[in-house]
């Protein structure tokens, strides 16, 4: 190989690594911007009152494509009324809060305890905080004091104190 193609071809590598403002631009304008915490605590007010606390390990929140808290080590929640008595507690070991439209979804070992100890398992949920309604279509186990009560289509308020089951599939009284 002579001296002129060894120059040309070098010089065409090297034009081929060259990046331009536009590339750079274009490749970090459609990545993720986010941010990580852990060992975090948030607390959430309502008209000045404190309407629930989230524990988790970890946080990483992604503002691209939609805005999100994604806990991938899972969460606590602990949901108080206004005296600040705990009422309810959701427990996951995986969360994503959706914050465009108030949606958080729990999955991976999902436990719902309310004030009278009424416990729901389940592997998927979903909370509307705006709605302030927690529901699933995914099947579910709730147990009382006095049955265990197995279906799908789950719906409640907030705070687990009347709920609905759409399809009971079976029921266990003890």
């Amino acid at each position: 190989m002579n001296v002129k193609t060894s120059i040309y071809i070098l010089f065409l590598i090297s034009m081929g690594c060259v990046n331009t403002m536009y590339d750079i631009d274009s490749v970090y304008s459609e990545s993720t911007l986010h941010d990580y915490a852990n060992n975090i605590e948030l607390n959430y007010y309502l008209e000045g009152n404190l309407e629930f606390k989230l524990i988790a390990p970890e946080m990483e929140t992604f503002s691209t494509p939609t805005a999100q808290n994604i806990f991938s080590k899972g969460i606590k929640v602990f949901v108080y009324n206004q005296d600040l008595d705990t009422i309810a507690t959701i427990s996951s070991d995986f969360a994503i809060e959706n914050k465009d439209d108030q949606l958080v979804q729990v999955k991976k070992n999902v436990i719902l305890i309310n004030s009278n100890q009424e416990q729901l398992n389940t592997e998927n949920l979903f909370w509307d905080r705006e709605t302030k309604t927690i529901y699933t279509n995914d099947f579910v186990t709730i147990n009382t004091d006095n049955e265990i009560i197995m279906g799908y289509g789950f719906v409640t308020d907030q705070h687990f104190s009347t709920y609905s089951l759409s399809n009971i599939t079976g029921t266990i009284y003890l």
